[in-house]
């Protein structure tokens, strides 16, 4: 589709109809001495120039120096080469939004698999095409309970990620609704019996973490069953490659699923952009913001793709929408569904069992040589809890000294583990660079000792 750049009669049409004679005008607030007022002289650098000055501002970077333990949402996973290949394939980039299915044939297509790898992965019914991000896809599914169950209160894991609980706040502050937190036990659990007792005929959702955000496995069949006697729905925010160890979304009673999808296909960026997930039951259909695209064959019998649901209340009556979102992280959502197609039935499994056999080795060898396991011996998918008796700060020091980056402060966010790191493991980690790890922590260890 060609651009035709506005001319001469284009622009004082517009001029005239906001008021203002020129287009200078429409950059008085900016400061002169913000302002190019002469054209330059400086015709910029050459393309190789270019480049050596990018190299040279990524060499400032420390993060492809050390061997890097930090998890926490954001995991450093092996990206197969494939999916760079596919993602650079102009099929699957026809357009910036599918509203013309003919047009748009290829995004269609990578978000119909998307849409279905999503589902089998989850075990649920019904995907959307994908939203911004994990945190996001946790606000979305509440906003769906709150207008399926017409109730007023969400009961929020106190284990769930912190980023995500302050986006959840900030979606749900509009709304008329109370959130409480489900407070944990003592080793960082789920504590069932207050959450029985908080959980009532008022409640619209209960939203869980899977596994939780200090790396165990909570018994979420048993939320789900708390859940399902008040009437209220379970929605619960996993990490995916814990699919390929542990039940599924829909084992687990699960109304709505939520996570992102970053440990498929995405490389760890600064904060983004990854691709949330979200699936649901069949009967809540209807509330999935965003779009969802459909399988349909055209008038000659051609297989082919159609936007199928979307609700146009987003676009023209914003009040009566399901959800604000009009777009999706596409180019995102593909490298992850190359991602999975490329590990397959198997390879998924595999790749989820290679990061709790590797996480399992590092956190039983900390602990038989004498490094704190404050949560003991939790079921796990690739991340767990360490704790010293000197400062985090100092710990972290000496870790780096030894071109190591240890993993989350967990004080940060829970001032009650002070001094506790949260290390997470993946197929990336070699049995030298676990072993490695295990020698820099008892050293730290012992020395911070009274």
């Amino acid at each position: 589709m060609d651009f035709v750049s506005n001319h001469s009669p284009q622009n004082n049409e517009m001029l005239a109809a906001i008021g203002v004679n020129t287009i200078e005008e429409l950059f008085q607030a900016i400061p002169d001495k913000l302002r190019q007022t002469k054209p330059s002289t400086d015709d910029g650098i050459s393309e190789y120039e270019g480049l050596k000055l990018m190299e040279s501002l990524a060499a400032k970077n420390r993060f492809c120096q050390l061997d890097n333990y930090l998890g926490a949402g954001a995991y450093e996973h092996h990206v197969p080469a494939l999916v760079q290949a596919i993602c650079s394939k102009s099929e699957f980039l026809t357009s910036y939004t599918p509203y013309q299915p003919e047009a748009s044939q290829g995004m269609l297509q990578i978000i119909f698999e998307f849409q279905s790898a999503m589902c089998a992965l989850t075990g649920l019914d019904v995907s959307n095409a994908s939203l911004y991000d994990g945190a996001s896809a946790c606000a979305e599914a509440l906003l769906m309970s709150l207008r399926v169950q017409k109730r007023k209160k969400i009961l929020v894991a106190y284990n769930l990620h912190p980023h995500y609980k302050g986006v959840i706040n900030l979606y749900l502050s509009g709304q008329e609704c109370e959130i409480i937190n489900i407070p944990i036990l003592p080793n960082g659990q789920l504590d069932l019996s207050k959450l029985e007792k908080i959980c009532d005929k008022d409640t619209a959702a209960v939203i869980v973490q899977y596994p939780n955000f200090f790396g165990s496995i909570d018994d979420i069949k048993q939320v789900s069953k708390i859940a399902k006697n008040c009437g209220a729905l379970t929605v619960v925010s996993a990490n995916p490659l814990v699919y390929g160890l542990y039940a599924s979304a829909k084992e687990l009673g699960a109304d709505i699923a939520v996570g992102d999808c970053q440990p498929f296909g995405s490389a760890l960026q600064y904060g983004g952009p990854y691709v949330g997930y979200i699936t649901c039951r069949q009967e809540l259909v209807r509330q999935l913001p965003g779009r969802i695209v459909g399988e349909t064959v055209d008038t000659e019998g051609n297989r082919g793709f159609v936007l199928t649901l979307q609700a146009r209340e987003q676009h023209i009556r914003r009040e009566k929408a399901t959800s604000n979102i009009c777009t999706n992280q596409a180019l995102s959502a593909l490298a992850s569904l190359v991602a999975i197609l490329w590990y397959g039935k198997k390879g998924i499994p595999h790749l989820a069992l290679t990061n709790y056999q590797r996480a399992m080795y590092l956190k039983t060898k900390l602990k038989n040589s004498g490094v704190i396991i404050p949560f003991g011996d939790l079921p796990l998918l690739n991340e767990f809890v360490i704790c010293f008796s000197k400062p985090i700060v100092e710990v972290q020091e000496k870790f780096r000294l030894n071109g190591i980056e240890p993993g989350l402060d967990l004080g940060k966010y829970y001032p009650q583990y002070e001094n506790h790191l949260l290390v997470a493991v993946t197929e990336t980690k070699s049995l030298e660079q676990l072993d490695r790890y295990c020698q820099v922590a008892v050293s730290t260890a012992i020395h911070g000792k009274k």
